[in-house]
């Protein structure tokens, strides 16, 4: 390519000694080559984009647009405007104009289409003139055996574990609650003051071994889920119910609720069951972050292939250091919890293919934003199968 730049040059002191039909020639053969060129980029399996100094796009090929959504190189937006996912459009912003090496990150993106992609960014410079070429590749095959593979993994070593706790312990509390019993009933010979000395010690074992027999069975219930089961359903009336049911005990914590639906959103493959309960879950964790009061705003929208589900609240906030630990199996930071409650809700999300992000300061409040693919009964689901059906 650098010896035709140096022929061109050359030519420009020649022209008027060539033959206007070589010269015809010349051009032709050099247009037809860049034409086979382009062709062998569009036929490419990875996105090919290349941007100017400014981020705007000015060559995008089939895989590309279809990865992306569709880029326009003529409307001289930055390619980050045109990006539907907003992580991997701030990654753009952030990257594409300041890079001096290849840069390679990898995104699960849902908008707008459900994959993992794996982002390269390598400046381009011949003979002065400068750009970006942005590759873009397909792990989501890869990732998802990966992924299943590691769930595998730990789902098996949660029910070895839940199994020796259920044995280990479970017997042994059935049988201190019996004799707690037993106990109570044989107090009523004693004199008043003792006898209710003792009561109001045994209650307090009583009410510690109840708690306990509900963190056993709280984990239990955490590795014993039944198989997912989708059905064309309203991410809107799923919420709703959520919300309605718990709106006495916020009205009661004078906790005011701004819920926005998403009328547009369409009905598409969802396991109802499983995401009532982890929207549950969030909003009693954002009842739990403002016990003095405060507000909830609960929200609905969506984008081309993807439903996003936005929770904030104005209580108490999260450490920036705790927040990647958050959806850790018996990760809490509250004096009374089990930590279970995050890792079922994060366990329901990525099971139905999505993802959950999280904000938050300290004070300020708490963000929760899960995205969810809108599936339609044709495409095909994820299958997990063993953790799922064992």
């Amino acid at each position: 390519m650098s010896e035709k730049l140096d022929f061109v040059k050359k030519l420009k002191s020649r022209l008027p000694q060539i033959e206007k039909e070589s010269l015809y020639l010349k051009l032709l053969d050099t247009a037809q080559e860049n034409l086979l060129l382009e062709d062998v980029c569009q036929a490419l399996d990875e996105g090919v984009v290349l941007v100017d100094l400014k981020g705007i796009p000015f060559f995008s090929n089939r895989k590309a647009n279809l990865v992306l959504g569709g880029i326009q190189t003529q409307s001289r937006q930055p390619l980050w405007n045109q990006v539907y996912d907003s992580t991997l459009a701030a990654f753009l912003k952030g990257h594409l104009l300041f890079v001096n090496s290849r840069t390679v990150n990898d995104f699960k993106i849902l908008s707008p289409r459900a994959l993992h992609l794996r982002v390269m960014i390598i400046p381009q410079e011949n003979r002065g003139k400068k750009a970006t070429l942005l590759l873009l590749v397909d792990i989501t095959h890869r990732t998802e055996q990966e992924f299943e593979a590691a769930m595998l993994s730990r789902m098996e070593s949660l029910i070895r574990l839940a199994g020796g706790i259920a044995h280990e312990i479970g017997n042994p509390l059935n049988a201190i609650t019996i004799h707690l019993e037993l106990l109570k009933k044989k107090l009523g010979d004693l004199p008043t003051l003792k006898r209710q000395e003792l009561e109001n010690s045994l209650n307090h074992i009583q009410d510690e071994t109840r708690r306990l027999d509900r963190i056993i069975r709280n984990f239990l219930k955490a590795t014993r889920k039944p198989p997912l089961r989708f059905h064309l359903d309203d991410l809107n009336e799923i919420l709703t119910d959520a919300v309605s049911f718990l709106k006495p005990q916020l009205d009661a914590q004078k906790i005011k609720v701004k819920f926005s639906k998403d009328l547009a959103l369409p009905v598409f493959l969802l396991d109802r069951e499983r995401l009532y309960y982890a929207f549950m879950n969030l909003i009693k964790n954002a009842m739990e972050a403002m016990p003095e009061g405060g507000a909830l705003k609960v929200s609905i929208t969506h984008k081309p292939s993807c439903a996003i589900v936005t929770i904030t609240d104005t209580g108490c906030g999260i450490d920036e250091k705790d927040i990647p630990m958050i959806f850790d199996i018996y990760y809490t930071t509250k004096a009374e919890g089990a930590g279970l409650g995050l890792m079922m809700v994060y366990d329901a999300i990525t099971e139905h293919g999505g993802k959950i992000e999280v904000t938050s300061k300290k004070g300020k409040g708490t963000t929760f934003k899960v995205l969810l693919p809108i599936r339609e009964p044709q495409l095909q689901l994820p299958h997990y199968k063993t953790s799922r059906e064992g």
